[in-house]
């Protein structure tokens, strides 16, 4: 965390690369401990990059039901980039992360979604969503070696407590997923939270250049397309029942995110707490960048994000932390 706390720097481009080799070396400090958790690939869907990885927790949780809570995460990207294995030397990362919170006592899925140029709106969203339906439904195989899972003691994953946290790019194909008018019909019933990390509530955040080049335009299409697909448009369109009945939400995000993320939380915020009639909990991770979050996770250095994600997710399933 020393080298992250040295550097000012908010701009992702420019933070992406020095955060990640910052904490490579700790993370491989801490390799043997981190391997420990157990983690098995299994493939949710016909593409190519339709696979997502389960880390299985040693000590599992019990909800209500008696059952291991799920716990996914959405990884980001920019919408061009990511994967939930990524390459040398920075393999570490999601891994690091998947461990932290099977350590918690979560079942911990992380799946993999297609991305930019490949696809376009909202296709990120149908993959995540099919990421979920597939674990909701498969349950059973995850801890069934006949069927390609895990012998894993006392884990029976709960399709009825599920959360997913996601972040940057993957927290706005989260939101879409949970939003749109053709998805979110189809999602698995169990999702019990939300956990949205750093990610946008509407595109056009720097300005009318945003919206006229790079991935995010890619994705979403023309400026008017945009500011009819993204979350923000997206939950104004929810009719009253649906806000009532939404899953609840926190809001995570770093100290030092960039300030058009941040302004566009702040816009979040308020228009979720309007309709919710309620407040929104939030979690912001001190001292951290906007990459840094994630890395820290099994470092030993800056988790206590972390914990305060697990101890809200304990809250909800009804037992300690």
């Amino acid at each position: 965390m020393d080298l992250v706390a040295k550097n000012e720097e908010t701009d992702i481009a420019k933070i992406t690369l020095y955060t990640f080799s910052a904490f490579v070396p700790i993370l491989e400090e801490r390799k043997e401990e981190i391997f420990k958790i157990e983690r098995k690939t299994f493939k949710y869907g016909t593409k190519n990059r339709h696979h997502l990885d389960v880390y299985y927790p040693p000590n599992p949780s019990k909800t209500a039901n008696g059952k291991t809570p799920i716990l996914f995460f959405i990884y980001g990207g920019g919408f061009n980039n990511g994967s939930r294995q990524l390459p040398e030397p920075y393999s570490m990362g999601y891994r690091a992360l998947g461990a932290f919170f099977a350590n918690r006592g979560f079942l911990v899925v992380v799946p993999d979604y297609r991305l930019v140029p490949e696809v376009r709106y909202p296709a990120a969203s149908q993959d995540i969503r099919d990421a979920l339906v597939w674990v909701s439904d498969n349950t059973a195989a995850l801890v069934d070696p006949a069927a390609g899972g895990l012998t894993a003691p006392g884990v029976e994953p709960d399709a009825e407590y599920v959360f997913v946290l996601s972040h940057s790019a993957g927290s706005v194909h989260t939101k879409v997923m949970a939003l749109h008018p053709d998805i979110r019909g189809t999602l698995p019933s169990g999702i019990r939270g939300y956990l949205w990390s750093a990610g946008a509530w509407y595109i056009d955040v720097q300005g009318e250049s945003f919206t006229k080049e790079g991935p995010p335009r890619f994705y979403f299409g023309t400026p008017e397309q945009q500011r009819e697909r993204e979350p923000r448009a997206l939950w104004k369109n929810l009719n009253e029942e649906e806000v009532q009945a939404f899953p609840e939400v926190v809001l995570v995000h770093a100290e030092r995110e960039p300030q058009w993320l941040l302004d566009t939380e702040v816009v979040m915020a308020k228009d979720l707490e309007e309709r919710l009639g309620k407040p929104v909990k939030k979690i912001v991770s001190k001292g951290h960048n906007h990459i840094s979050p994630n890395w820290a996770l099994s470092s030993g250095q800056g988790e206590e994000w972390g914990y305060e994600v697990s101890e809200w997710i304990h809250e909800r399933i009804g037992t300690p932390a």
